[in-house]
């Protein structure tokens, strides 16, 4: 009898075992989004702006991407020490990194991440360009200067998206959700176009440096994990998505430093909205 109970218990332990590392997880993902928040508040001050992203597909892949430009403004080699902006990490010159993997820049459930990625400077935050192909309306549209001040006045720091999740790509014949496909421009309709199984590209999130669709930019044009998402061959334009292996949605770190967990059922509408700051171009509009 004895030797049942403990059995029970011990069965009951290892089933737990596995939510408690997602929860465990989970906690380490809002943590790393939040420290961006922290940063981006910390930068915004310094310099009156948001971090800026060149306009896409004038080089094949800039430099300019807006992790970078934290790590750079605030000269650390990572965000682990921000905690609150009432008290920020001391400036450490020189310790800026390269492109090499930072720690705090990948979501600890996902699992390519890991078990190891291959790339490196793997990154599983994006910034938020808008509810657009273009990335014209958001906290982070190519081409716009943004403060925290206009987003505040317009919809709001607690109800506009700065930053989500997405999974890193994986190399082999993966479709889904991790990987993206290369088509032709532009972007009409309310979709990827229709495009050769070829055209599949596994390399999402290679490179915190960047300023790209392909690793640090994302959309609202699609729901979360949406099962295809495309950039077009010249680099200006996508259906990006967000994603993630959490169970339970998508974390969103929203301008005034939460974090929300968002169901991918949401409502398209609803979801476009959260990207969006004011007095932006909307919907499909070019610069």
């Amino acid at each position: 009898m004895v030797l049942l109970i403990v059995s029970s218990f011990v069965l009951l332990g290892l089933f737990a075992l596995p939510r408690q590392r997602e929860t465990a997880r989970t906690v380490g993902c809002r943590r790393n989004l939040m420290q961006v928040g922290v940063a981006l508040v910390l930068f915004d001050r310094d310099q009156g702006h948001l971090p800026t992203i060149p306009i896409l597909g004038a080089e094949p892949k800039p430099t300019g991407g807006p992790l970078k430009a934290l790590l750079e403004t605030l000269t650390l080699p990572d965000l682990t020490e921000l905690s609150a902006v009432s008290s920020p990490p001391k400036p450490r010159p020189g310790r800026a990194p390269t492109e090499r993997a930072v720690p705090g820049f990948v979501c600890p459930s996902d699992p390519y991440a890991l078990t190891g990625s291959s790339f490196r400077a793997p990154v599983s935050y994006r910034a938020s360009t808008g509810d657009a192909t273009l990335g014209v309306n958001g906290g982070f549209a190519p081409g716009r200067r943004v403060t925290l001040r206009e987003i505040e006045d317009g919809d709001g720091l607690g109800f506009t998206a700065a930053f989500s999740e997405r999974l890193l790509g994986r190399p082999g014949t993966d479709r889904g959700i991790r990987a993206y496909q290369s088509v032709r421009g532009p972007l009409d309709g309310a979709a990827c176009p229709a495009s050769s199984a070829g055209d599949w590209r596994r390399d999402a999130g290679s490179s915190w440096a960047e300023a790209s669709w392909r690793s640090t930019l994302y959309n609202h044009a699609l729901t979360p994990n949406a099962p295809r998402s495309c950039v077009t061959t010249d680099g200006s334009a996508a259906f990006l998505g967000a994603s993630s292996a959490h169970s339970g949605g998508i974390h969103v770190l929203l301008f005034d430093g939460g974090v929300r967990l968002v169901g991918p059922t949401i409502a398209p509408p609803v979801w476009r909205a959260l990207a969006t700051t004011h007095a932006a171009p909307s919907l499909q509009e070019s610069r």
